[in-house]
């Protein structure tokens, strides 16, 4: 294999072949969903699915990152490790109470074909040292109605003097995906209030809510399980979702003004908000589930990234997100392509650009509706994704990291995220009348 070996922990050799340079990518060892995302003591501090052990899901726990302006960042090592045989630590958020960092989590036991979940807690003064503080929801205060055992992904958010807690869960009845809402005077004593859904969009479970308000909206980014494709829509096994509208949370109901596929790519999932930000940002994985992993495959000893945080704003009622700011400060202009690189590109009906390496291409384009092909990028999963709205003429940026594509259309009305693995020197060739607006190349020191 190509690339350097690093060894970690005398345990799993990484090749560094394929390695992300400027989007946070797991040490060793397998990374799925966001998890606990919050600004904290002066610094943000990013919590994630890991499995350290091996490439694939497994006993779960919780890495950690931090970092100071959510590009640069430092492995802080795992934050949170099941203590039980059978259990695991899966995803859940973080918010700040009384001084302290609070981590609310799913504590997922399954052995001997028994399986449960439940909410629990965890408290930390420094944000490194946690204290689990046990259960904090008796799932048998939940409605008949909702699963008991597939109950994940707690994320709290505050409003007015209360804790609200979104939760992933399942209507039984209907075996269709909502969102149970739970509200305490803290944290650590939560009781149920409403459910928000089912919803087509949510498939047969809901994962992963997470809250924020935005330009006087309230607004959910949730990810549904197995929710059918419907015309240019959820094409991938799992798909994630904005929902705007606004919540009564006296009452307990949701007025909804609409709900959109975040990403249309296929690796994008388990968006969260970042607590305590000074403005709306997401997260998510770049990647979703019912797929093949390269790097896994190839026995690279890591598999998993981060997607770059979005900063999300609303207009005219539509939703726009777009890479954070910061991440400016890290592009300098470049008269060529390379592996990391933000690329500008103007794009009329009939245009194209090929990104093109030693050992395959992808194609961005615009066929009335914008595209990204990569079926020849060499991703085990290559298709070609479209924006749902028609572009006669629109400017594109795209993020290319090592083994990630970013792209935002139209200032960020719309987003197509996929995994490209491209070897050699990197050539760029324009069709039609594609112009190349800037290119500017991408340096995160590690």
């Amino acid at each position: 294999m190509n690339g350097n070996i690093l060894q970690n922990d005398k345990t799993i050799a990484v090749n560094a072949q394929y390695r992300m340079h400027y989007h946070m990518i797991p040490p060793v060892g397998w990374m799925n969903d966001p998890n606990g995302l919050i600004y904290y003591g002066g610094k943000y501090h990013l919590f994630f699915q890991s499995n350290p052990h091996e490439t694939a899901m497994g006993t779960m726990c919780w890495g950690h990152f931090i970092s100071d302006d959510l590009i640069s960042y430092s492995y802080a090592g795992i934050a949170l490790a099941a203590d039980n045989d059978g259990e695991s630590i899966y995803s859940g958020g973080a918010i700040e109470c009384d001084g302290q960092m609070v981590l609310l989590y799913t504590l997922h036991y399954e052995k001997d074909g028994v399986k449960w979940e439940e909410v629990h807690a965890a408290r930390s003064s420094d944000g490194i040292n946690f204290i689990k503080c046990g259960r904090v929801f008796d799932n048998v205060g939940l409605p008949k109605n909702i699963s008991r055992t597939d109950f994940r992904d707690p994320c709290p958010a505050k409003v007015g003097d209360e804790y609200f807690v979104f939760v992933g869960g399942k209507d039984t009845k209907k075996n269709a995906g909502v969102i149970a809402v739970l509200a305490g005077r803290d944290p650590f004593h939560l009781s149920y209030r409403f459910t928000i859904g089912p919803y087509y969009e949510l498939g047969d479970m809901g994962e992963c809510p997470s809250y924020c308000r935005i330009d006087g909206k309230d607004v959910i980014v949730v990810s549904g399980c197995s929710v059918p494709a419907r015309a240019n829509d959820f094409k991938n096994l799992n798909s994630s979702v904005i929902i705007v509208g606004e919540i009564d949370f006296e009452s307990g109901c949701m007025l909804i003004d609409s709900i959109k596929e975040i990403d249309k790519g296929d690796a994008f999932y388990a968006p969260q908000f970042v607590r305590g930000a000074d403005r709306p940002v997401i997260v998510g994985w770049l990647e979703t589930w019912g797929k093949r992993y390269l790097t896994h495959e190839l026995r690279h000893g890591w598999s998993g990234s981060f997607t770059i945080p979005r900063e999300l704003s609303i207009k005219n009622g539509e939703v726009f997100q777009s890479p954070v700011a910061s991440l400016n400060k890290y592009c300098f202009p470049a008269d060529k392509p390379s592996q990391c690189m933000s690329i500008d590109i103007e794009l009329g009906i009939g245009d194209g650009v090929i990104i093109s390496a030693d050992n395959g291409s992808v194609m961005l384009g615009n066929d009335c509706r914008v595209f990204l092909d990569t079926t020849l990028s060499n991703n085990l999963n290559g298709c070609v994704r479209h924006t749902n709205s028609k572009y006669e003429r629109c400017v594109v940026r795209a993020l290319v990291d090592v083994s990630g594509i970013e792209l935002f259309v139209d200032g960020g009305r719309e987003s197509i995220s996929s995994r490209i693995f491209l070897d050699g020197k990197y050539s760029i060739v324009c069709r039609g009348n594609a112009r190349i607006l800037g290119i500017n190349e991408i340096r995160v020191k590690r």
